[in-house]
């Protein structure tokens, strides 16, 4: 028996409904990727000197929400997930300046501004994946 054609259907009207019934699914965007988004855009932005400030305070702020989700987590973990957190963290805050070097070093050294901006960013993006990965963390053992 092909089960294929009738859970094609299934899917292909659930799938229709929601867009007959106006219903827009978006994924999740989290409050400082929304902030960072929208300041980029404002109109007064125009050099990439302004871009560098709005991305390193958008590390600044990502690493604020790293350190608050760690504590949470911290807090709900046993003394052994609190240790192997711990470790780990640590081991990233050593990865994150040597990684930090390495990008000032490849990146942000070449001649003109725009590499200083793709430095900032992908600074920005380390702390940013590793907020995430902590509040990934906190989500599953909430589950």
């Amino acid at each position: 028996m092909n089960l294929f054609k009738p859970l094609f259907v299934t899917v292909f009207i659930f799938l229709s409904a929601i867009a007959h019934a106006g219903i827009d699914i978006k994924p999740i965007q989290h409050p400082i990727d929304a902030w960072y988004e929208n300041k980029m855009a404002e109109e007064t932005v125009s050099t990439t000197a302004d871009m560098r400030n709005i991305t390193n305070e958008a590390r600044v702020k990502w690493d604020s929400e790293m350190n608050i989700v760690y504590k949470r987590l911290m807090k709900r973990l046993n003394s052994t997930q609190q240790v192997a957190l711990r470790k780990a963290q640590q081991q990233w805050l050593k990865y994150r300046d040597t990684e930090g070097k390495a990008i000032s070093e490849i990146i942000s050294s070449q001649q003109g501004t725009i590499h200083q901006l793709t430095g900032t960013n992908l600074g920005m993006q380390l702390v940013r994946s590793r907020a995430l990965n902590l509040l990934a963390y906190e989500q599953e053992f909430s589950k």
